[in-house]
């Protein structure tokens, strides 16, 4: 069983399920909770979307066991491109700062966490031409890089048939 949300990566990467996890049943219409798990370019992590993103229930969040989802839901960036567009922006401290921005292509798959058994997949990209207001940026970034992500709201419908059907 998945102590952690990290351990579902290998749902996403091998499509290793957890025997012990809850058994999806589709034709159940009741909510099929889902772990949400990212990966923007070189490692899984669970994602918590903000509040109002999806309807309550149909995502774990890092207060709920991973043992209790039934789908593990998995977006990863694929590809990057950079859009050719810089934008002026400052640091925190007031600094300017140019950024490249970038385009990414991404899949997203609907996988049963017992079985690892993936039951729906999607490639798609997320464009933008336009200059982030802000930009959050990790230790290890590169603080001059802004990637266009795909956001819940553009896969809410695709995985709605799965979580709430």
């Amino acid at each position: 069983m998945p102590t952690s949300a990290l351990d579902l990566e290998r749902v996403c990467t091998d499509g290793l399920g957890y025997a012990g996890m809850p058994a999806y049943d589709r034709t159940k219409k009741t909510v099929h909770p889902a772990m949400l798990m990212n990966n923007p370019g070189d490692s899984w992590s669970q994602f918590e979307p903000p509040s109002g993103d999806f309807p309550r229930g149909w995502i774990l969040g890092y207060a709920d066991k991973p043992a209790e989802a039934e789908l593990v839901v998995c977006v990863e960036r694929t590809k990057a491109t950079p859009t050719g567009r810089m934008c002026d922006m400052k640091t925190d401290d007031g600094k300017p700062l140019k950024i490249r921005t970038y385009n990414t292509s991404y899949r997203l798959s609907v996988v049963e966490s017992r079985t690892g058994e993936e039951l729906y997949e999607h490639t798609g990209e997320a464009k933008s031409d336009e200059c982030p207001v802000y930009i959050f940026t990790s230790a290890g970034e590169d603080k001059d890089k802004y990637y266009n992500e795909v956001r819940p709201k553009d896969y809410r419908k695709r995985v709605q048939p799965f979580i709430a059907p």
